[in-house]
Order: structure tokens, then sequence, then C-alpha cells
């Protein structure tokens, strides 16, 4: 059989299944009560099993879920699940002492109405060890009775609330956990894409100088928070630059910390938009692939994919390529809208690049045509 924690299911699930425990002198008993999870209305009944009862007068079941009477005790007959017809009438001591089914109701908090809980007793007061004689049990000591079981099963409710209570919290936390986690691992991504950008844009600056130039952890997270375009931190870093080449005529190497960085011109600049930002990674692309394709003229080499990866660090399979080339074919069309002048060699020379370059060409033809 599969555990599970008692609050996933109505309190009064438990108390059907457990009742024989916690009073001896039980033949069955049966509940009615508002189920939260299903939204329903539920009658179930226990002997070894639990087993959903039938009721086809629902205004019936209303009816008696309004009552406000906490405890009685009733005949048999008079449970409405075991005949049609009830008795009425004012009941004598007799009467009373021959009643061994306890009705039981608890304010159900979701509803506004009670739940209802029917104890069959087997009419004999020596299944509570008072007596050995077989006499219809005592009104005192049904009091006793009804007080004990109303008093556990309002714990038994209570608990389960307070669980449920503490579980969500422990879930909400878990989720917020989580979640945050996974805020972290997109950012720290983030950054490190970031780093790769602008560490490739400085190394492009600083090609022919003998000194190393890299960027602190600083820098690179200040420069990753203004979320300008990548034209912008290029002109970031050549103002950057000249500052510590004049200033400070380093010689062999030089770590750029964020206080070395010239962003006067740059802080109320507005921020990088989602569509620049996306264009951001296809302008690094298309960056690299016409500076591979300047090594390749200067070595006067075929101008291909294979070749062009070679160039690039790290290496990329002219697969690889063609996929970028055709995931962001579209924006390569924007930037070169917004750049005629630039990645002239790609454009003119790398066919898979010269075939999108024509094909925005045409397409800009036939929208002026429209």
């Amino acid at each position: 059989m599969i555990k599970r924690y008692t609050f996933l299911t109505p309190p009064f699930h438990y108390v059907l299944e457990n009742a024989s425990k916690m009073v001896s002198g039980l033949e069955k008993c049966i509940a009615v009560f508002y189920n939260k999870t299903t939204k329903n209305i539920e009658v179930l009944s226990f002997e070894k099993e639990l087993t959903p009862l039938i009721s086809e007068d629902a205004t019936f079941i209303e009816n008696l879920r309004k009552s406000k009477k906490i405890a009685n005790w009733i005949s048999i007959n008079q449970v409405p699940f075991e005949v049609s017809n009830q008795e009425n009438g004012q009941l004598t001591l007799a009467d009373e002492e021959k009643n061994s089914v306890l009705e039981l109701r608890f304010l159900n908090d979701f509803d506004e109405n009670y739940d209802v809980l029917y104890f069959y007793f087997k009419n004999n007061i020596s299944n509570f060890k008072l007596s050995s004689t077989n006499e219809a049990m005592a009104v005192t000591v049904k009091e006793v009775i009804q007080n004990i079981l109303y008093n556990q099963i309002q714990l038994i409710i209570a608990s389960n609330k307070s669980d449920a209570a503490i579980h969500q919290k422990i879930a909400k936390t878990y989720n917020d956990s989580h979640l945050q986690g996974k805020i972290n691992q997109l950012e720290k991504e983030r950054l490190e894409q970031a780093k790769s950008t602008y560490f490739y844009l400085l190394n492009k600056l600083t090609l022919k100088e003998d000194i190393e130039f890299i960027l602190a952890n600083d820098a690179i997270a200040k420069l990753n928070d203004l979320r300008l375009s990548l034209d912008k931190i290029e002109r970031i870093l050549t103002n950057s630059l000249e500052i510590i080449l004049n200033k400070y005529a380093p010689s062999n190497f030089y770590e750029i910390s964020v206080n070395d960085l010239v962003l006067n011109s740059f802080i109320n600049q507005p921020t990088l938009t989602i569509k620049q930002e996306n264009l951001n990674k296809t302008q690094l692309f298309l960056d690299k692939y016409e500076a591979a394709a300047k090594i390749l003229l200067t070595k006067n080499e075929r101008i291909t994919g294979l070749n062009i990866g070679e160039q690039c660090f790290p290496r990329v399979s002219p697969a690889a390529i063609s996929d970028v080339l055709k995931k962001h074919h579209k924006k390569i069309n924007n930037l070169f809208q917004q750049y005629p002048e630039r990645w002239s060699i790609i454009r003119t020379k790398f066919k898979p690049v010269v075939h999108i370059y024509e094909r925005s060409i045409h397409e800009n033809q036939v929208q002026r045509g429209a």
C-alpha cells in the first residue's frame, strides 16, 4: 500500500479508517463532508474499507449539513442512509437509552456548513468496560463517549489543517529557492556569454599591441549591467584603452578594472532592448566570420565554411556555421540594413552569407515595389 501524508486527503478519511481504534464497540461509521479538493460533497461508509454511498437527494444532504446540532444520539432507523422515512416526535428516556448511533457535526471552514459523522455502536455497555451486563448504554455514559470522540476528531481536523499549512510553507520555500536557483543559473550563463563577447572585442582592439589586456570581473559585471549595444561597448573599451596606454604606459600585462572604464558619455544612455541584445549575438558571429575571412584573404586561401571555422577560436565546424546562419538569417538581414558598410568580405565572398545578402536585397526591392 502506498503511504502518503494524511493531510493530502480530507481528515474524515483518517477518522473513518481509524475510528475503531479511537473507541471500542463500533460496528461501522459514515461521514458526510465537503471535499475541498474535488469541490464536491462526499458520503463515505467504513466497515472494512472505504465505500462511497450514493444519495440522489442533494437537497436533503445540504439540509443535513446546515443543521447546527453538534451531538445527537439517534436510533439506526433515524439515520438518513438506512431508511427513507425517519421517526419523529418526543423521545422518552427509555428511547434515549436505546439510541446507539452517535451523530457528530464539525464546522467546515471552506463552505461554512457542517460535516457529519455517524458512529454505529453495538448497543452494549460492556463495550466500554463499565459493566459486564448486556444493558443499553446509560445516557451519562453516552455523554462521556460523545465528548471524548468529539474532542479527538477536533484535534485530528486541527492537526490536518496545521500540517497542510506547514507543508505549503515548505513547498513554497522549495519552489522559491528552486526558482531563484534557475534565475541565478541563467544570470551566470548570461554573464559568461557577455564575458566571452567583451574579451573578443578587447582582443580585436589590442591585436597589434604587445601588451596583454584582460578584463577584471567587476569591469565585466559593470559593462553587462549597462546593457548597451556592442558598438557602444566597443567605444567604451576603445576610450578606456586610450587612457590606460597614455596614462600608465603598461609594459607587459594590464587588467582593466571597473575604475579604468570611461563611462561618462554612456551612463545615461537608453538600456539595450531585448531585440537589440539578440542582434548583438548575431553581430558577434558576423564579426568573428569577417575577422576569419580577412585572415584567409591575407593567406590567399578560399573563403569556405571549413576554412573560416579553422580560423575561429575556438574552432567551429562548417555545420555549426551553417546552423548559425540559418537560425540568424533574419537578424543578419536586419544588421546588413543597419550597417551597410560592415562585413564587406563575407557579404561578397562567403557564399552562405552572399545568398542571405542577395535575398535581403531582393526582399527589400519587393517591399518597395509593393
